[in-house]
């Protein structure tokens, strides 16, 4: 991801797979999505580590924070 367009646009992407194709997500409500996504950024560090990158800086967690926050209330 390079920008706000791109993750914008993924995120969409990701929502129409979700509705379009259930089965091939592990997790079918928000609950269990969001306890998936704070298990794998405590985990993730062996992904970064094999995939030849370097964890996001703490700002980009900050702002993924910011962004899962505002969706909460925002329509």
């Amino acid at each position: 991801m390079h920008d706000r367009h791109g993750l914008s646009v993924f995120l969409s992407a990701a929502s129409r797979d979700f509705r379009e194709n259930p089965e091939g997500w592990e997790n079918h409500n928000i609950s269990t999505f969001l306890e998936a996504m704070a298990a794998w950024v405590i985990d993730c560090d062996e992904f970064f580590r094999r995939n030849g990158g370097s964890l996001p800086s703490d700002d980009a967690w900050a702002a993924v924070a910011k962004i899962v926050a505002a969706a909460r209330i925002y329509e």
